[in-house]
């Protein structure tokens, strides 16, 4: 069985490789990088053989797609930042829709049984009535920002080559997550990052944050492409599944978790430029489809997803992005 990962290097695609390598046998193994995202915080499974890829560029996804010939595909190569698609909404759609596309007519054109699991967010429902909670996948979308757009345009684009060109197209609406080796840019990240540079230094023993009172789903980026896997060989082509833990928890609690694991006195300062200019509500995801038509459940806790986390900056300050 054959294997691609596009995106590999980035904090799911290392994770889900890492999973691969240890539990499967009998399996080829292969990712893509670009050039300029080849600097992974984790490091990769030897196992996994890297290729060069921009998905921007249909001609570099067809040479890969070509030379392989995968048998699954965990399309990861995407632009992720919430907060930098206010920034740059058209590199978020030329990356996540342009790239789908790209990506989807290689397939059909080299390999039309291959099955490619299309990871969606849950950005994009949006803001959401607390009658409606928890969000079950028939909620309406109205995404509040860029990058959710642009994932719902990916999902629509993973639906009409599932149903108009007979693809095996499997998609996701994945709520929050964190763990080791995530990068800067995400609230957990951010704040254990700080934290770790704070006893490091010991000095400026302050912590900046944004909206401390916003509550989300949390999942450990481990149980997520464990999710991830058992959706492939397990769920439904062209059937959504939310991927959560089905409850919630506030950023605040996030970071009080954060400060009673330090033994240093931190202090804490809201700042403007770390509020989004339209933040999503607090919301809370239903898991049922996918626990039903699968096996998985969530094992990892956020305490000791937050434990691994500022662990993994204590030892890798300098490798920060």
């Amino acid at each position: 069985m054959k294997i691609l990962i596009t995106g590999v290097t980035g904090f799911a695609g290392t994770h889900l490789a890492n999973l691969l390598a240890d539990k499967l046998y009998n399996l080829e193994l292969y990712g893509t990088y670009r050039h300029s995202g080849r600097n992974s915080l984790q490091e990769i499974s030897k196992e996994v053989r890297l290729l060069e890829c921009d998905v921007n560029y249909f001609q570099s996804v067809e040479q890969v797609i070509e030379s392989v010939l995968p048998d699954l595909v965990f399309h990861f190569a995407a632009y992720v930042s919430v907060a930098k698609s206010f920034e740059q909404p058209a590199l978020t759609f030329q990356t996540n829709v342009i790239g789908t596309v790209n990506l989807l007519e290689a397939v059909k054109k080299a390999c039309r049984g291959a099955k490619i699991l299309i990871p969606g967010s849950a950005e994009a429902y949006g803001k959401v009535e607390q009658a409606n909670m928890p969000i079950k996948e028939t909620q309406t979308l109205e995404p509040a920002n860029p990058y959710g757009l642009s994932k719902v345009a990916q999902e629509m684009l993973g639906l009409y080559y599932f149903k108009a060109i007979g693809l095996s197209v499997y998609l996701t609406r994945t709520f929050h997550y964190t763990g080791p080796g995530q990068p800067l840019g995400f609230v957990c990240s951010d704040f254990a990052k700080q934290i770790a540079a704070i006893e490091k230094s010991n000095n400026d023993c302050q912590i900046k944050v944004g909206n401390l009172r916003a509550k989300r789903d949390f999942l450990d980026i481990r149980d997520v492409v464990t999710a991830y896997w058992e959706i492939a060989q397990k769920g439904s082509p062209g059937t959504i599944y939310n991927v959560c833990k089905g409850s919630s928890i506030s950023i605040e609690e996030i970071l009080n978790t954060l400060l009673q694991m330090s033994s240093c006195e931190i202090s804490v300062k809201v700042t403007k430029d770390r509020l989004r200019p339209v933040d999503v509500p607090n919301f809370v995801g239903d898991n049922l489809r996918l626990k039903r038509e699968t096996t998985w459940v969530p094992k990892i806790e956020m305490g000791a997803s937050l434990r691994d986390l500022l662990n993994f900056w204590r030892s890798n300050l300098d490798g920060s992005r």
